[in-house]
């Protein structure tokens, strides 16, 4: 048998969640240079050696795709964040306090499309950050072994806002140190966290 008559290895089709998988990967590679929404479905399709037009065989819509996309990026975050099992509980509000600022530090436009998206009222931003922001509170009561009740849960809502803010802001214009900012946030809330934040 010749070398052009043999039969060739059988070519491997990716499943439907295989690819779609891929595709959500390419837009998590996309996300340090380019915000969720300005991803551009050619550039994905091309890079996944696909047609425009097979991509939303697997995504219906831009808006479903950029919503996998950005539900992905909110996973990779709070694994991120989480503190690693055994980590002493004095370590786990200062560690998740530096991961996060590092996760700006690395995709500052993202961060910034992502809050301004919930904060604009784009509702598959706004639904992916609510629950993003809402387990977050759960650790950080967790964390911090504070009462689950309406009133630390908005003491804690108030300080992952303030956090959000200062953040981008300080990634964009640096206006004290690394340290300092991290001391900053967490004096803050230790403030807001000690007796319910009234002061006395």
């Amino acid at each position: 048998m010749t070398g052009s008559s043999r039969p060739g290895h059988p070519r491997l089709r990716r499943t439907a969640g295989d690819r779609r998988a891929q595709l959500v990967q390419i837009g998590l590679e996309l996300l340090p240079t380019t915000p969720v929404q300005e991803l551009t479905i050619d550039e994905v399709a091309r890079r996944a050696g696909i047609s425009r037009s097979l991509l939303f065989h697997y995504f219906s819509t831009k808006r479903e795709y950029y919503t996998a996309v950005t539900r992905a990026a909110a996973d990779l975050l709070l694994e991120h964040l989480l503190p690693a099992p055994g980590t002493p509980a004095e370590q786990q509000v200062p560690g998740m306090l530096d991961r996060y600022v590092g996760w700006v530090e690395t995709f500052p436009e993202s961060h910034l499309a992502f809050v301004r998206g919930a904060g604009g009222g784009d509702p598959w931003v706004s639904e992916v950050y609510e629950e993003t922001r809402g387990r977050l509170v759960e650790v950080a009561l967790t964390t911090l072994d504070l009462p689950d009740d309406t009133l630390r849960r908005q003491l804690v809502l108030a300080w992952f806002a303030f956090t959000e803010d200062l953040v981008g802001s300080w990634v964009q214009e640096p206006t004290m140190t690394r340290e300092e900012l991290l001391a900053l946030l967490r004096d803050v809330l230790d403030r807001l966290t000690t007796d319910d934040g009234r002061g006395r």
